[in-house]
């Protein structure tokens, strides 16, 4: 079994920026808008690297505004 076979059978736990923002299907510009305003989480850092984990952005994207409540973050 190759490497990348595993890689891809272990649930992430942290993601990089790109990956971040396709899981909530923003482009990764619009996620460091987010990121910026806190709507988002920051990045936990692993020597040069930032990653985000997956658990706080369930959780606040679940904290963004729905349908029928304002908009608090339509003019990013």
């Amino acid at each position: 079994m190759s490497n990348t076979a595993i890689q891809s059978s272990i649930p992430a736990i942290c993601v990089s920026k790109p990956s971040a923002a396709a899981m909530l299907n923003l482009s990764p510009g619009k996620f460091s808008e987010l990121v910026e305003a806190g709507a988002m989480p920051k990045p936990r850092c692993v020597g040069s690297r930032r990653l985000w984990l997956v658990t706080e952005l369930y959780t606040c994207a679940a904290a963004l505004p729905s349908q029928d409540e304002e908009d608090t973050w339509g003019d990013l």
